[in-house]
């Protein structure tokens, strides 16, 4: 009886080369929307170069950091085979490095997944071979033999079986299971022709946007016809003028997305550039405004040239602020 991590199935069923050749330059995202956004390898196993991906999957697990299962399987991996190696998204150490590529390009091998770590990517981006990986470093693997040779495998995430299909673009990988295949085909044509009028319909201005309302509604979304909310609040602001020392102490009384209400004493000009100095109760930030208006003891201000990060502050003041205030 064979001993377990120690095995080697030399044989699988693979899916008629007709039926894995229909999958040729179907965007994986296709396939993947098709299968409910399942069966998709984790984002860590990224492409190498950007040669297609597919084939059946002739899968490896090894220890990590050992790869003389990995050597076995080149010998006796099918022409078109794709080699799924779980080597269980460890990357200490490589499993794969241009050597081993060659040698399996003279055998026909069809590509590479490894949820592990590659070396000698220079060369192998180079390569007209598909590889997928999860990481690169130099650090050499072991060869002390633990590992067995198709069985079902995870890898990025994702059961795979010997034989099961596997596409991939630069997207990533969708692994499909052979039974659900001619179906599955039918559905991601669909998808590339709805696609393609999709992309003519945009070009044209004549793009279906109806759904996207009724989707919010349905999901109890408020579609308020007004500004941002405007939120009153009562904190001290210095108002700083031709950046010098001296500043005019206000008071803010509301704030919004686009600007400030104060109230000094201080006559200032519209349209005159300042730059206002909040408290910590309203961000504890420096911004630059300008007056629009002054009546009286009352100042408009508006907010100009913010930052990202100031954007951001003022709109989680503003924010916090309303829905502290209207909780409903």
């Amino acid at each position: 009886m064979a001993r377990i991590g120690l095995r080697i199935f030399s044989q699988i069923n693979r899916p008629p080369k007709a039926l894995i050749d229909s999958f040729a330059g179907i965007p994986a995202a296709y396939i993947a929307d098709n299968l409910n956004h399942t069966s998709c390898m984790d984002a860590k196993i990224r492409p190498v170069n950007d040669i297609p991906l597919l084939g059946p999957a002739f899968t490896v697990k090894l220890r990590p950091g050992d790869n003389l299962m990995l050597h076995k399987a080149l010998d006796i991996a099918q022409p078109g085979d794709i080699v799924v190696v779980d080597a269980q998204g460890d990357l200490t150490n490589s499993v794969m490095g241009e050597l081993m590529v060659l040698w399996a390009k003279q055998r026909g091998i069809g590509g590479f997944i490894i949820d592990g770590a590659i070396r000698d990517i220079g060369a192998l981006k180079k390569t007209d071979m598909p590889i997928y990986a999860a990481g690169v470093t130099p650090a050499g693997p072991y060869k002390d033999a633990p590992g067995e040779i198709n069985v079902p495998v995870d890898c990025g995430g994702v059961l795979v079986h010997p034989g099961d299909i596997l596409v991939g673009d630069e997207d990533g990988i969708v692994v499909i299971n052979p039974c659900h295949a001619p179906n599955l085909l039918e559905k991601s044509l669909a998808k590339s022709c709805a696609e393609r009028k999709a992309k003519g319909d945009i070009a044209s201005m004549a793009w279906d946007r109806t759904w996207l309302d009724q989707a919010l509604k349905e999901r109890g979304v408020i579609i308020e016809n007004r500004n941002f909310p405007r939120t009153n609040v009562h904190a001290p602001v210095k108002i700083i003028v031709n950046e010098t020392d001296h500043h005019i102490d206000a008071l803010a009384i509301n704030i919004s997305m686009d600007g400030i209400l104060l109230q000094a004493e201080q006559q200032l000009e519209p349209d005159l550039s300042i730059r206002l100095c909040l408290p910590e109760e309203l961000g504890n930030i420096d911004v630059a405004a300008k007056v629009t208006w002054q009546q009286g003891n009352n100042i408009g201000c508006r907010f100009v040239d913010l930052s990202e990060d100031n954007t951001r502050a003022i709109f989680d003041l503003v924010l916090y602020l309303h829905l502290q205030r209207n909780p409903g």
